[in-house]
């Protein structure tokens, strides 16, 4: 598990992930840019703002060439944490992981994520009709609610 599974795909996730999974090595830009698939330009961005956040630090400098670990911080440790916490705690789930996110989905009232709406147009009644989620609504089409209020 790691970070990226539950708090999205940032640029700094991603690179803290991946430092994260190689703790026993430190990279240069380039190559931090081409494991994560950043941009050259976004690590080169990211990196001061992450230093003078304390999550990475410069492991060596050989004359313009330096190279980025993790910090050895608790802010650090908590992250790495929080990532193996969550990992625990999805281990404990019995469902998939897409099973899940339907039961969520489910209780605040959403329709699965593959279910689509779809929208038809009566023609003898006028009404549009909207099906999904297991429902099916009804709504005057735009072209009798305009010639209504054109008429009004």
């Amino acid at each position: 598990m790691a970070l990226e599974d539950f708090l999205g795909e940032t640029s700094e996730i991603k690179i803290i992930d991946f430092l994260a999974e190689n703790m026993d090595n430190s990279y240069n830009q380039t190559e931090i840019s081409e494991f994560t698939g950043l941009s050259r330009t976004t690590v080169n961005k990211k990196i001061p703002e992450m230093i003078n956040n304390n999550i990475l630090e410069i492991n060596e400098e050989l004359g313009q060439l330096k190279t980025y670990r993790l910090a050895d911080n608790k802010i650090v440790k908590l992250l790495i944490s929080a990532s193996l916490e969550h990992s625990f705690k999805q281990a404990e789930n019995p469902l998939e992981e897409e099973e899940a996110k339907d039961e969520i989905r489910r209780k605040i009232g959403l329709p699965p994520v593959d279910e689509t709406n779809r929208f038809y147009t009566d023609q003898a009644s006028g009404y549009i009709l909207m099906t999904g989620g297991g429902k099916t609504s009804m709504m005057q089409s735009k072209r009798i609610l305009t010639s209504a209020l054109s008429s009004a």
